[in-house]
């Protein structure tokens, strides 16, 4: 998720594209979202009081924050590579806010119900196995909200969402997402297994251009656990 902690520096040019995103998606795509998931987390553990809940990459904490509005038996920490700025450090609204070094979550094993990974795992270069056992010790699910490519434009198009989305926050544009059989790859070799896959979410029906090219089939929630 798109965090004013990844900026390194300010320029017009990246400010303006992040007024574009702010305007012509974010807003919309996090009240889809956070609907959503907000739902999810309901049917994961419909008889606990309270649900902990890990936001892994959380950006400007704003998908938690919305979720959170929706399911208020849902509490929250937020981890991100960032260090916490200057500005922020006496706002209330930055507590539950922890930097972390990307690879281990310091807490202990199964500190929380759910683990959530929001359009983050395409961004991570490399192995993604450790990423997501580490998800699995410290959580009994996992959610990932992602991408799946399908072909060269599917791909181009999602490197484009990307660079409106994250290039205006120095957040790095992949090169790859996931496809179907990688995906399940992935999961089988980090040990856990696939409890529900929900592709083709309508994040842009809000916006006719946008809906006319960005395909549904493109965006997907999944939810994960250790294989038995």
């Amino acid at each position: 998720m798109s965090s004013p902690l990844a900026r390194s520096d300010r320029n017009r040019v990246k400010d303006a594209v992040v007024r574009l995103h702010q305007k012509a998606s974010h807003h919309h795509r996090i009240d889809y979202l956070a609907t959503k998931l907000a739902a999810l987390t309901g049917e994961l553990r419909p008889e606990s009081d309270k649900l902990r809940c890990a936001d892994i990459g959380c950006g400007d904490m704003t998908l938690a924050e919305s979720i959170q509005e929706r399911a208020p038996r849902t509490d929250w920490i937020c981890y991100d590579l960032y260090p916490l700025a200057a500005e922020f450090a006496q706002d209330p609204r930055w507590e539950k806010y922890q930097q972390f070094d990307g690879q281990v979550l310091p807490v202990e094993d199964r500190s929380y119900d759910c683990a959530f990974f929001c359009d983050v795992l395409h961004h991570i270069p490399g192995d993604l196995t450790t990423n997501l056992r580490e998800a699995a010790r410290v959580a009994d699910h996992v959610v990932i909200k992602d991408h799946f490519e399908y072909s060269l434009f599917s791909r181009t198009m999602l490197q484009l969402m990307d660079i409106v989305g994250n290039w205006g926050y120095d957040v790095s544009i992949p090169r790859r997402y996931f496809r179907r059989d990688s995906f399940a790859t992935l999961v089988a070799n980090s040990g856990l297994e696939i409890v529900s896959l929900d592709i083709g979410l309508e994040l842009y029906r809000h916006n006719p251009v946008f809906h006319r090219v960005l395909r549904p089939k493109w965006q997907f929630i999944a939810v994960l656990t250790k294989s038995r």
